[in-house]
């Protein structure tokens, strides 16, 4: 596999990755919450608890991870704009 195909493989799978995270932590906590509850006699406290926990944690960890994105945009915008302006000023010479 070409290396720009194996770089573009990777980054749409790692965008992809945000619904699993939106998904995945906050069911498997409430399983886990749901299990405690059955154990301890407590339903449903621990797995609204553990929902709860898992769903903000799951946004959180998106939300990073689009202001790492953003943040890494604008640093290549940045570079590229530069770059650009460079190109002009050689060009004007």
């Amino acid at each position: 596999m070409e290396r720009n195909a194996q770089r573009d493989l990777h980054d749409a799978l790692w965008q992809a990755s945000g619904g699993y995270d939106l998904v995945l932590g906050p069911v498997l906590l409430s399983l886990g919450g749901l299990w405690l509850d059955r154990r301890l006699d407590t339903t449903p406290i621990f797995m609204i608890a553990l929902l709860v926990f898992g769903a903000i944690g799951a946004g959180a960890k998106v939300y990073y991870d689009w202001k790492l994105r953003m943040t890494r945009a604008t640093e290549e915008r940045d570079r590229l704009l530069e770059e650009a302006a460079e190109l002009r000023r050689q060009a004007a010479r």
